[in-house]
């Protein structure tokens, strides 16, 4: 991966990506990364990191940030806010490079990843299984599932995944969202997980779809460090069976349809000679709406999210994609991409019927947002 492509010309100091929250009477700094815990800044610390943008000379920064706030930092004090910044890795140079690096290659060489977001795991799986329902379903071939948080949405998970308790397919493709930073459109994370046991990660067929991309599809593992959207997935199927494996992927993004086709395509070239074996998943949420996400207010969305949920339920997923883009995905449906290809690679293996679960609507008082969710089954 070019990271001066990806990032720009570094020549002169440039912030990298990071993530900003309001909080109190300041902001709150997020790493996607994960080389720093959160810090907190002063608006005025804000706007100065935010004036190293690989344009401004260090004296330029100065200046301009005399212009905005009418204070004149001396050379000591802004090579000091430089050399901080710079210990968090925020600046896009050799320094951060070299971390992302290192940490890629600790993943890539660990023998299994733990899923460590989850705590007391075997007594969740435990609890899981004590719970499921006798609601299954012999002909599902894939579902749509929540990512949100298990205290949550428990009874709809529970309700959802008792439908495929009996299920004979054991090769599991999680087609998860993004919800760190990842450069390149699709990805597949190449090492088995822990729960309370190893949990495999298909080798074979993950190999087969690696050659047919023509960037590393490993590249983006730090994706992967703490995603929900393919970890809950997995704690699911790691409670309903013994023996199975998985694909787990990020469906991050893309310029057009067309991009999705071809990774749909790629797939399903592969799966196609596995087909009585797979079953399908795309983890995602809805609507994402309220201060938490940058409104004034929350507001509901049920009408968006059922015409939504209804191009999907027809497998329609041009409509659904041009539905979200034509809105500019106003109330953030998170699934736009990893849907897309979820129903393109239905769609070629023939499923013809689908159905709802459940929809639901969570809504946080002290931050007056909400989160919309729904499970839908897909059948042959």
């Amino acid at each position: 991966m070019d990271f001066n492509k990806t990032f720009g010309d570094s020549e002169k100091i440039r912030i990298r990506y990071f993530e900003i929250e309001e909080f109190e009477d300041g902001y709150r700094v997020i790493d996607p990364f994960g080389f720093f815990e959160d810090l907190f800044f002063t608006k005025e610390a804000l706007y100065l990191i935010s004036l190293f943008d690989g344009t401004r000379t260090i004296d330029q920064v100065k200046l301009d940030f005399f212009k905005a706030t009418n204070i004149m930092l001396s050379d000591s004090e802004i090579l000091n806010f430089i050399n901080q910044m710079n210990n968090y890795y925020l600046f896009y140079n050799e320094k951060f490079i070299n971390k992302f690096e290192e940490e890629r290659k600790k993943i890539l060489d660990l023998e299994y990843k733990p899923i460590e977001m989850i705590e007391n795991i075997s007594q969740v799986k435990n609890f899981i299984k004590q719970n499921l329902t006798d609601d299954f379903e012999n002909d599902i071939i894939a579902l749509i599932v929540p990512h949100i948080d298990l205290r949550i949405a428990m009874d709809t998970y529970l309700k959802t995944y008792s439908k495929i308790k009996n299920l004979k397919r054991r090769i599991f493709i999680i087609f998860g969202v993004a919800h760190s930073i990842h450069l390149t459109p699709f990805s597949i994370f190449p090492k088995n997980y822990f729960t309370d046991r190893i949990v495999n990660v298909n080798n074979e067929i993950i190999e087969k779809i690696k050659n047919l991309f023509g960037y590393d599809i490993h590249f983006d593992v730090l994706a992967y460090r703490n995603e929900h959207s393919v970890e809950f997935p997995i704690l699911f199927i790691d409670s309903l069976f013994e023996e199975f494996s998985i694909i787990p992927s990020i469906v991050a993004y893309a310029n057009n349809k067309e991009d999705l086709k071809t990774i749909a395509y790629r797939v399903f070239e592969i799966v196609k000679n596995y087909k009585d074996d797979i079953f399908l998943i795309s983890s995602i949420d809805l609507s994402h709406v309220g201060r938490k996400f940058g409104d004034d207010s929350y507001y509901e969305t049920k009408d968006i999210d059922m015409e939504y949920i209804n191009y999907i339920l027809e497998l329609e997923n041009d409509k659904a994609f041009e539905f979200l883009r034509n809105s500019q995905n106003k109330t953030r449906i998170d699934g736009q991409f990893a849907n897309y290809v979820f129903l393109e690679i239905l769609k070629l293996l023939n499923v013809k019927k689908a159905r709802i679960i459940e929809y639901k609507n969570y809504y946080e008082e002290i931050t007056d947002s909400g989160v919309s969710y729904c499970s839908i089954s897909f059948h042959i």
